[in-house]
Parts: structure tokens; C-alpha cells; sequence
């Protein structure tokens, strides 16, 4: 499932919004995701920047996630 998310989003998304919208942007869209730190660095950044009741929930088999957490 990963492997064809990836193609999928790194190839067809890019592709495909670039014949309907603009190039750039659906270029640019899976470079800033990638980014991201892994599910568990970012629920401890968060709960070090102050948040407590950090929770997260896989949607979509994985593909997104809900990250949740409430200001102290």
C-alpha cells in the first residue's frame, strides 16, 4: 500500500494537477511532505511545545493521519 501511495503521489498527483492547475505547485506539493519527522518525533515535538493529550489516528490504511492535542 505504501509503495503505490508513493507512486501514486509522486508521480500521477504531480502529473495529472499539472495538466489541470498549475505545475509548480503539484510538484512541489510531495517535496513538502517529505519533510515531515516520523509520527512518533512529531507527537513528542508537540507535546514538547506545551500540548498534552497528544494523540494520533491512522486514516486511509495509513496513508494520512490525525494528529490531535489539547493547549495546557
Amino acid at each position: 500500500l505504501r509503495f503505490g501511495h508513493g507512486l501514486y503521489f509522486n508521480r500521477v498527483v504531480p502529473w495529472v494537477g499539472g495538466l489541470l492547475s498549475d505545475r509548480d505547485a503539484y510538484q512541489y506539493l510531495p517535496r513538502s511532505v517529505a519533510y515531515l519527522p516520523d509520527r512518533a518525533e512529531l507527537l513528542t515535538l508537540i507535546a514538547d511545545a506545551g500540548f498534552v493529550e497528544v494523540g494520533k489516528e491512522s486514516l486511509s490504511g495509513g496513508i494520512a493521519q490525525l494528529l490531535t492535542a489539547t493547549r495546557r
